[in-house]
């Protein structure tokens, strides 16, 4: 399925389905190791130090390394990366001297964020989709050691995630799923042909993104 039907389609199977289940908003994960939604407080040292500040995935046979450092802590995408150079990124989102990008990806569930998992199991299903990994992902900065969310529908920022080996297979396109606070619902394309990663530009802010994957027709 092309990325324009794709989004056809959800825009038309989502109106009802959001009419009968609306969202009340993206919830944080409530994992000990993940921080609070829109928080600017910092974990303990001890859970700092087992956070990786960098990620790195696979594309085409070579590497690609994130270009902001941050809180790499998904367990269920292998390599989750901003692929937007670091610079642009700043200059896109005003960031002033002293200030850094900075991303924070975690983990979310059904339990852990029932409302956002609502609207993405709907989207998932109105084009025949699975989903994949769901994680949180905060698009931010960090200023004296602050960290405050990015402008939710700002520049773009492209983003590329490793798909899990499990969930690689013929016959099937991959796409991203975002769910913003408020329940605004965003449908990423892929926008590379790599087998292995979902490339995908989205902007900054919070946001519950889930990977799925759907029959070609």
């Amino acid at each position: 399925m092309k990325s324009k039907s794709l989004k056809k389609v959800l825009a038309t199977a989502l109106a009802l389905s959001l009419v009968m289940a609306p969202v009340m908003g993206v919830n944080a994960s409530t994992d000990n190791n993940a921080p609070s939604e829109g928080s600017s407080t910092s974990v303990s040292a001890e859970v700092a130090a087992t956070i990786p500040e960098t990620s790195t995935i696979s594309v085409g046979g070579k590497y690609m390394t994130s270009t902001v450092k941050g809180a790499y802590m998904s367990k269920t995408i292998p390599g989750t990366v901003v692929a937007t150079d670091k610079a642009t990124l700043a200059a896109g989102y005003g960031l002033a001297p002293g200030e850094q990008p900075y991303v924070r990806v975690y983990d979310i569930s059904e339990a852990k964020s029932p409302a956002a998992m609502t609207s993405i199991n709907a989207a998932a299903g109105a084009v025949g989709g699975t989903v994949v990994a769901t994680v949180n992902v905060e698009l931010g900065k960090l200023a004296g050691g602050k960290f405050s969310l990015l402008e939710q529908g700002g520049a773009p920022i492209t983003m590329a995630f490793g798909i899990p080996k499990n969930a690689v297979k013929p016959g099937y396109a991959y796409a991203m799923i975002c769910v913003r606070p408020g329940g605004v619902i965003e449908v990423l394309p892929d926008l590379d042909a790599d087998p292995n990663t979902v490339t995908f530009s989205t902007t900054g802010g919070l946001g519950a993104y889930a990977m799925i994957m759907y029959p070609v027709a």
